[in-house]
């Protein structure tokens, strides 16, 4: 019963966490501009539909689950120190963007935060005013401290494998463009990638840890041992831009990097078994991987010219609403539509009056984004038939 009266308990206090509280604040704030955005510069709304909110409920719900299993199944326990330090360490990243949220940064940085201060002799009445008998690992010394290097890694790593699967089979075709000027004037479109989603984590805590503060917390034990379960909520967030590369593709590039970065971080895992000072080293190889990736990317995008810049033969697409006779068609971002039933496209006025021409049918020829012209057509909204679903780079005045 008490087991059942903890996992209710840790279910509330999840909801009323900072960084939950933080995150929907966030996740609400950003579709809000999204959807201000499109109306003002794309005078439509490309995504009609709550993704940001269904992603960030949905996306960390099946590998919360699994990690959750794996860590309270082979008693992996965190302590409230860390738990309070990480969330401190998650909002002061936000303030630095999305870019830095995924665990590779907070839990490595949380747990080489919480080693230091252990190395300095910092304790947690230091830090902030607690109860005196509320347990604190940084009054146990340095080895303790390694023993929790150890576990965030571990749990580092797996919400770092969860991600590679979120990235590899999630819905991550959400691209909304943003425009900017080249030196010769010329508008080209960009595209800002910023995924952002939360695991909730269920973690055992060792000891009495809650009842300092609420003395009728429930506990169970498990041999001598006494425990309480703790709902973790994790953000998961990555920031990229694509503006030289298909999105597509640049996805799939970044998610070969941090399969790499898994890789190794798997290897050295493995090796802190017998050396424990390894753990420090690959919490600090993930801090490092992670950024390498993301510079990576952004050498990639360097090199390369502007890829959704004006088409030299016809329009460019930069963007396509799901579920529209365009999406049908099988057009994409960065396609080129040369001809609409039969008419040559110089304009959006062209395509206008070439898709008034024939309130039946569409006929498109179109340059795809490795220079193969295909032919396309499908059955248009008759009480709608110039709304193919898609947006062109000619079309767009920016409003300032």
């Amino acid at each position: 019963m008490n087991i059942l009266q903890s996992l209710l308990l840790a279910f509330g206090l999840f909801l009323i966490q900072p960084l939950f509280i933080v995150g929907v604040i966030l996740v609400i704030v950003s579709k809000s501009r999204r959807i201000s955005y499109d109306r003002k510069q794309l005078r439509a709304t490309v995504y009609k539909d709550n993704f940001e909110i269904k992603r960030f409920l949905l996306w960390g719900l099946a590998p919360g689950l699994l990690i959750s299993a794996i860590t309270v199944g082979i008693g992996m326990p965190i302590t409230l120190d860390w738990i309070i330090l990480y969330q401190i360490v998650t909002i002061l990243a936000l303030g630095l963007g999305y870019r830095f949220i995924h665990p590779i940064f907070t839990f490595s940085a949380t747990s080489l935060l919480m080693l230091g201060l252990t190395f300095f002799g910092v304790t947690t009445d230091q830090i902030a005013t607690v109860p005196e008998n509320w347990f604190s690992p940084l009054n146990e010394g340095l080895p303790v401290a390694y023993e929790l290097t150890q576990v965030s890694f571990i749990i580092a790593l797996l919400l770092l494998l969860s991600t590679v699967f979120v990235l590899s089979t999630g819905n991550m075709s959400k691209f909304i463009p943003r425009f900017l000027a080249t030196k010769r004037g010329k508008l080209v479109a960009k595209y800002r990638m910023t995924p952002f989603w939360l695991v909730p984590l269920l973690l055992i805590i060792p000891g009495n840890g809650f009842q300092p503060f609420f003395d009728w917390w429930p506990v169970f034990t498990i041999g001598n041992q006494t425990y309480s379960f703790f709902l973790l909520p994790v953000l998961m967030g990555l920031r990229y831009t694509v503006q030289a590369q298909i999105p597509g593709e640049a996805k799939d590039r970044l998610l070969k990097d941090f399969v790499g970065l898994s890789v190794i971080g798997i290897v050295l895992f493995a090796l802190s078994f017998w050396m424990k000072e390894v753990a420090a080293i690959g919490l600090l190889f993930l801090i490092i991987g992670g950024f390498l990736a993301l510079y990576r990317h952004r050498k990639r995008e360097q090199k390369w010219s502007f890829r959704f810049g004006p088409a030299e033969q016809g329009l460019r697409v930069i963007a396509v609403r799901p579920g529209s006779p365009a999406e049908k068609m099988g057009i994409g971002i960065g396609d080129a539509l040369l001809e609409c039933n039969e008419r040559q496209l110089h304009t959006s006025e062209d395509l206008n009056e070439a898709l008034f021409s024939n309130r039946a049918y569409c006929h498109l020829k179109v340059n795809r984004v490795d220079n193969e012209i295909i032919l396309s057509e499908t059955a248009i909204y008759e009480d709608d038939p110039h709304d193919l679903g898609l947006i062109t780079l000619e079309e767009i005045n920016i409003v300032k």
